[in-house]
């Protein structure tokens, strides 16, 4: 049984966990249609979701994990731009809106869930697949004290590389 999840903040950057009404946001569907975030999420050989694959992702998500949904504070309040995941072995992010990204809310949004992560009782964190040529994700977490600590191949001929970081 996961823990009771709350709201985790910096005051710029925040995320709610997630609840069923946010896989019938109308954007959500379309961060998932968007090409680069295919890239980065499964590769360049995905194919965009439907909201049924969609639904099945975050059930499995929330199953497995905690599951938020990012948001930022906008000039309307809190804007849902993303969703992320926290469990010792995976830490999927996805900044959905492109305007968000490479503004370093990546970063504000690792630094909260390490901070839970260490609340939680982990000793380590695990980002399992990253995409070799998904560097902007490889930056971020090497900025955010993560260690490379393996690379390979999978299935279907993708290069991945594999991030721990110790608490």
């Amino acid at each position: 049984m996961l823990a009771e999840k709350h709201i985790l903040t910096d005051g710029i950057v925040q995320l709610r966990p997630f609840c069923e009404a946010d896989m019938r946001l109308p954007q959500v569907l379309n961060w998932y249609k968007d090409r680069e975030v295919l890239d980065g999420v499964e590769g360049p050989l995905a194919l965009p979701y439907d909201q049924a694959r969609l639904e099945r992702m975050y059930r499995y998500l929330n199953d497995h994990a905690e599951l938020y949904m990012i948001e930022v504070r906008g000039v309307r309040g809190w804007e849902t731009i993303g969703d992320v995941a926290l469990a010792p072995d995976m830490l999927p992010i996805v900044i959905g809106e492109a305007e968000w990204r490479s503004r370093g809310i990546g970063s504000r949004v690792l630094a909260l869930l390490i901070d839970r992560a260490r609340e939680l009782g982990y000793s380590s964190l695990w980002a399992k697949t990253i995409w070799t040529d998904n560097i902007k994700s490889q930056r971020l977490f090497e900025r955010m004290g993560f260690d490379w600590v393996a690379s390979g191949v999978d299935d279907q001929g993708r290069p991945w590389v594999r991030y721990q970081r110790r608490l």
